[in-house]
């Protein structure tokens, strides 16, 4: 497994704390993509609950970057998130598998400090979203 830390919005969907930096964040709006383009991983958009913009986002910046770069497990799972907001459960559920099925894993870091493995941030996202699915 890598030690690439990242921000990542999907751990939202996870009933955690909401992402953001190393260090617990305070405002939210502060919180940035480290590691990555502005927009790359659609966080602000998906911090705000827009998830059609973030989609538009992650699949823009997926043009720009190479074919492993768009299975990059961070950009899978915020993908997997837009998707499950926008009502696309096979879209998310596809997302999400790939992201634990990456030849990569990134440790991610919650805005309360916390750290996760993208693999079992990815398995939690699924899981919640077949409970999600399963109580409708």
């Amino acid at each position: 497994m890598s030690t690439k830390v990242i921000a990542i919005a999907a751990l939202a969907a996870l009933g955690m704390a909401a992402p953001g930096v190393a260090q617990p964040v305070q405002n939210r709006a502060a919180a940035t993509e480290i590691g990555y383009a502005d927009g790359a991983l659609g966080f602000a958009a998906l911090m705000k609950g827009n998830y059609p913009v973030a989609l538009e986002q992650m699949q823009a910046a997926e043009k720009q970057v190479s074919p492993a770069a768009r299975r990059d497990p961070a950009r899978l799972i915020n993908m997997g998130l837009a998707y499950a907001k926008m009502g696309d459960i096979a879209s998310a559920r596809s997302h999400y598998q790939a992201a634990i099925g990456a030849e990569r894993s990134f440790d991610l870091i919650l805005a309360d400090g916390r750290v996760m493995d993208s693999r079992v941030a990815a398995r939690h996202a699924l899981r919640r979203l077949d409970q999600g699915y399963a109580s409708r």
